[in-house]
């Protein structure tokens, strides 16, 4: 083949191979010298926080409970589930209802005055502990324009989110939570070691209902619904069992091992907290459903329809 021949051919190939990297970095405006299409970071993405992260508190109950994992002292498995799928039926075994869709915006979709219920599972691991197991719901607000998540102002924090209520049944009599209300960030129900696990049934909750009330302005996914358990030891207060906490879990961090003896000291007759979350959107309509039962099982309700 001829010199002129070879160097056609490599010359054809360098402008296939430059026309393949600019598209496969979406044009990146390289060929007709403008901004080009966005990438999915750019183009209303949401920014994951801090508080996206599992084992993240809001500042109105806690924070960073959890600095390390050891599953060998749990006091219970908990997982959360709602219908993220919106076909009316809650399967702990559907991917879609769970996992990702949980904690990526925008997590649950509701529609103003619509209600939707969640389910909460508790499998006991141990029963050889002393003093309380105690179940935690909270309701938290995310700043998606921080990466910490969070608001310098309770009043801040209210105006830039959505709004919603939980209650305790569908008939909307019992209000557990109201993340417009600084007194209703969080709700807790306590077992003793001698009614737990036996009587779980009659302490916990199964499930309750997230009700839409102000439409999210800016962000999806700007508002979180947390459950938690863990061990108090007797005659403990919810506040110096989160400063025990915090503590431990200062000790650990420093150290770099958990194995520290300030955290054997100070957790060698504790559990560690299990945790889940679900990130909520609320809109002004609806999400479109496809329910595979006819809502059978009563997952979504619209308020009006029901007596207040």
């Amino acid at each position: 083949m001829k010199k002129g021949g070879v160097e056609s051919i490599l010359g054809d190939l360098a402008r296939r191979l430059a026309l393949l990297v600019v598209v496969g970095t979406g044009g990146l405006g390289l060929l007709s010298g403008g901004e080009g299409p966005k990438l999915p970071s750019q183009a209303g993405a949401e920014r994951q926080t801090e508080m996206d992260l599992p084992g993240d508190f809001n500042k109105y109950f806690g924070q960073r409970v959890n600095q390390f994992r050891d599953s060998e002292r749990r006091v219970a498995k908990l997982d959360m589930d709602a219908d993220l799928s919106y076909d009316g039926v809650i399967d702990g075994s559907d991917p879609a209802d769970g996992g990702a869709f949980e904690q990526t915006p925008p997590g649950l979709v509701i529609g103003t005055g619509e209600l939707s219920r969640f389910l909460v599972r508790v499998n006991p691991y141990r029963i050889d502990f002393e003093g309380s197991a105690v179940l935690t719901l909270e309701v938290a607000a995310i700043n998606r324009d921080a990466v910490s998540g969070r608001f310098d102002s309770f009043d801040q924090e209210v105006a830039a989110t959505g709004r919603i209520r939980v209650w305790k049944n569908a008939d909307c009599k019992e209000l557990l939570l109201d993340s417009a209300d600084p007194q209703k960030r969080f709700v807790e129900w306590v077992a003793d070691h001698r009614a737990y696990p036996a009587n779980l049934p009659s302490i916990y909750p199964r499930f309750f209902y997230v009700e839409g009330v102000k439409a999210s302005p800016k962000h999806k996914g700007d508002l979180r619904v947390l459950v938690t358990i863990s061990h108090r030891v007797e005659g403990e207060s919810r506040e110096a069992a989160y400063g025990r906490w915090v503590s431990a879990s200062t000790s650990a961090k420093d150290s770099g091992s958990p194995s520290d003896a300030g955290y054997k000291q100070s957790l060698v007759k504790s559990f560690r907290t299990s945790f889940d979350h679900i990130l909520v959107t609320v809109s002004d309509l609806p999400h479109e459903k496809v329910f595979v039962n006819n809502n059978a099982q009563g997952h979504w309700i619209v308020v009006a329809d029901r007596p207040r």
